[in-house]
């Protein structure tokens, strides 16, 4: 059962990947050695003063994640609170390398446990700078 789970989620990452346009907020998406944050401009949604968008972060050395364990880079779709000022991660794909490579694992957060944004120890952090943006997507008109 775990084979096929895992091959589901590198296929659905994969699509990510491959479906996304990725704008890039601070980094260079093609160098593993420094710090990049992207977000896919094709993913932002908006209701009420929330908004939900996709974001991809490469580490530029080795970090903990929130399960204890080492990570390199991942994937996170991420909620931002507009009224509040703030955001977490809902769901989070670390790879064990840079760019996006290596061994996967996933978590998913309910809304009251989700893990705070905050690209710690980024020099030039970009966590205001993504919120401002989330924020400015205007709502869907019917």
């Amino acid at each position: 059962m775990k084979t096929v789970v895992l091959a589901a989620a590198l296929v659905s990452a994969a699509a990510v990947a491959q479906s996304s346009t990725w704008l890039t907020v601070v980094g260079d998406p093609g160098n593993a050695a420094v710090d990049t944050v992207e977000v896919d401009a094709t993913s932002a949604v908006a209701f009420e003063s929330m908004r939900l968008v996709k974001l991809r972060v490469n580490r530029a050395m080795v970090r903990d994640a929130f399960d204890g364990k080492p990570f390199r880079s991942y994937y996170s779709t991420a909620m931002v609170d507009c009224k509040e000022n703030k955001a977490w991660h809902r769901s989070i794909s670390l790879f064990s390398n840079p760019l996006w490579q290596g061994q996967m694992r996933m978590h998913e957060y309910a809304e009251s446990d989700g893990r705070s944004l905050a690209f710690a120890e980024m020099a030039d952090n970009p966590r205001d700078r993504l919120i401002k943006a989330a924020c400015a997507i205007s709502l869907q008109e019917k």
